[in-house]
């Protein structure tokens, strides 16, 4: 019973922590910053956070399997830029998939080199991010797309329900159908356990390699997606554009209560670890901050969240 209610209380302050952060911040903003408190501020913290919180739903799978994924910038810039391509001159339907073939291509390539090759996720991803960062510029020449389509800005930037930005809807959609399938079907159950345990879970004939693979695949397209949506908001696609999600995307995870080792989390934890980081960032801009101080505030924000929700119960050596 004492570990049952040990499993309790960590899931309890997994969740109660990224919501207290989130209140603790909607008040001191609202306090510092006046205009902070008010309707907008609520749309654009939604609007801002759709596309973290669409590649933060993908990181959070590789992270529940122990495992990492460094490329999932490089992959929102590349699958923005190919869609935004595609978008410029023909239809907004082709774009979309031609945009989410690059997501399934990329993680295809890491599911193989780490589930097979038997390459480290780190460095496999990390590789992979230089090298498809680096497609990404050849195939635009390291210049921005525009795009004038208005069929494709519409998926993003159109107001189909409540006056939400449609950006927000495909998020919201994405994240329960997502949390649906980590909670309620095979796939989720595997990676949990793989997670917690790799060597037992093949001796109970869990496939290790083939979900490893198909985990990264989903990455993968779940940071194409987020550039496709991203590329539709802004009207455009630039080179680098997703640079920054990589890093926002594994701390929304940790925050939201996934543990980096493994095993304990998920995808539904992982909107709140999303709306803390956004925010804080849509705080700081209400505030004015300059930008190298939002910078040093975010990555002390993030480091206290981290410290304060990580379970140490599972970490037996700090490396």
């Amino acid at each position: 019973m004492s570990g049952r209610n040990n499993v309790v209380v960590r899931g309890l302050k997994g969740v109660a922590l990224p919501i207290g952060g989130i209140i603790v911040l909607l008040l001191l903003f609202s306090l510092l910053a006046p205009s902070f408190f008010q309707p907008n501020t609520a749309v654009t913290i939604l609007r801002e956070s759709s596309a973290l919180l669409v590649v933060a739903i993908g990181m959070t799978f590789v992270v529940l399997m122990g495992s990492i994924d460094l490329s999932v910038g490089a992959t929102v810039t590349l699958a923005g830029l190919v869609s935004a391509t595609v978008a410029k001159d023909g239809s907004w339907v082709v774009a979309i998939l031609a945009g989410i073939a690059v997501g399934v291509i990329v993680g295809l390539a890491n599911g193989i080199i780490f589930a097979y090759a038997k390459v480290p996720s780190f460095l496999t991803t990390l590789g992979m991010s230089l090298v498809v960062g680096g497609i990404g510029l050849w195939f635009v020449g390291g210049r921005p797309v525009q795009v004038f389509n208005l069929d494709f800005t519409n998926i993003s930037q159109g107001r189909f329900l409540f006056g939400l930005p449609n950006i927000a809807l495909w998020a919201i959609l994405l994240w329960l159908i997502i949390s649906y399938v980590g909670a309620k079907t095979r796939f989720g159950r595997y990676t949990f356990a793989i997670g917690g345990a790799e060597v037992v879970s093949g001796l109970a004939g869990i496939p290790i390699r083939r979900m490893k693979l198909w985990v990264l695949v989903l990455s993968g397209v779940m940071a194409a997606i987020a550039g496709v949506l991203l590329a539709s908001r802004i009207g455009a696609a630039t080179p680098g554009m997703g640079d920054r999600l990589t890093l926002d995307s594994i701390a929304a995870v940790v925050i939201g209560g996934t543990a980096l080792t493994g095993g304990v989390g998920g995808v539904h934890r992982t909107i709140l670890g999303v709306l803390v980081i956004t925010t804080l960032s849509v705080g700081l801009n209400t505030m004015g901050v300059a930008p190298y101080l939002q910078d040093i505030i975010q990555g002390a924000v993030v480091i206290l969240a981290v410290a304060l929700t990580l379970d140490r119960s599972k970490l037996t050596v700090i490396k």
